[in-house]
């Protein structure tokens, strides 16, 4: 074959390459989801406890007992 060049490579190599490589990507896609999950729960978390804490300001002080208006 004269005007051809032929390359010979057993395919162990790209079985390895590939057994190597995608676990690692699909690894590194679950550990990137957990952290965007884990900082958005706390964000969330984060929201509802200031939402609590301004309707504590907000809110009116509880009377014991109601006082009509004195009539003078």
């Amino acid at each position: 074959m004269p005007g051809y060049d032929v390359l010979a490579t057993d395919g162990l190599s790209i079985i390895g390459t590939v057994g190597f490589f995608v676990p690692a990507a699909i690894l590194v896609a679950l550990v990137a989801g957990a952290v965007i999950r884990d900082r958005r729960l706390s964000a969330r978390e984060a929201a509802e406890e200031s939402t609590r804490e301004a309707h504590a300001r907000e809110a009116l002080p509880e009377q014991d007992s109601p006082t009509r208006p004195r009539a003078d």
